[in-house]
């Protein structure tokens, strides 16, 4: 870096639009719904066994998104978020990940948060040290591209119900992990712990640490 591009970034901050979209929101406390059976080992053979159906991502655009996240994603590249520093296995989309993480979490976790057992979709992120997911929020894009037939409305509604975004980890929290909703930083939770994720509510992770980090997103539709 030189200190032209440095001293541009202060001049123009580039991130000034993004504080005052997510400063506006109403704030939210997340806090523990329920806890869930899980084991730690299965969800960690789950990544090896099916490595080669992973996602590896980084930071940049990506086809589902809209037109907020866009430009905040281009943002992140401008600011230094890039494959150095945002990489991680993400399954769920290819193959049958999402079908073999459902089975995996099983009836009765589902049944602990609320949710329809049909049209689930799990996320397992691997994250490595000194990686994380830059400030964002969700859109349910992957959702509506996997159950294009639920016909999601604005406000995360569909012919079956509400649509929800649920968070937890299969492992117990260790130093550096970190994650953060709205103005709540996540940490010493327990594994099967699960949080809310508010659609349009910022959030971001970290691993700062010197371990593998473990996440499980997960989207579905809650119980009337």
């Amino acid at each position: 870096m030189d200190k032209k591009y440095y001293t541009d970034l202060i001049n123009k901050k580039p991130w000034q639009y993004i504080s005052d979209h997510f400063d506006n929101l109403k704030k939210f406390t997340p806090t523990v719904i329920t806890t869930l059976d899980v084991n730690p080992e299965d969800w960690i053979k789950f990544s090896v066994d099916y490595f080669d159906d992973a996602q590896q991502k980084s930071e940049y655009p990506k086809d589902h998104y809209s037109g907020f996240s866009t430009k905040l994603a281009k943002t992140m590249n401008e600011l230094g978020r890039n494959e150095h520093n945002s990489f991680e296995l993400n399954y769920g989309v290819n193959g049958e990940t999402n079908k073999i993480m459902c089975e995996m979490l099983g009836k009765e976790n589902i049944k602990k948060m609320g949710l329809q057992e049909e049209y689930l979709l799990l996320r397992l992120i691997v994250q490595w040290p000194g990686n994380g997911v830059a400030w964002h929020m969700d859109d349910a894009g992957s959702y509506t591209r996997t159950y294009p037939e639920l016909k999601i409305d604005e406000n995360k509604k569909c012919q079956l119900g509400q649509l929800v975004r649920y968070w937890f980890s299969p492992t117990d929290w260790e130093n550096g992990h970190t994650f953060q909703i709205s103005e709540t930083m996540l940490w010493n939770y327990k594994k099967g712990e699960v949080f809310q994720i508010p659609f349009g509510m910022g959030h971001a992770s970290a691993n700062a640490g010197y371990t593998l980090k473990y996440s499980v997103a997960l989207t579905g539709i809650r119980n009337v």
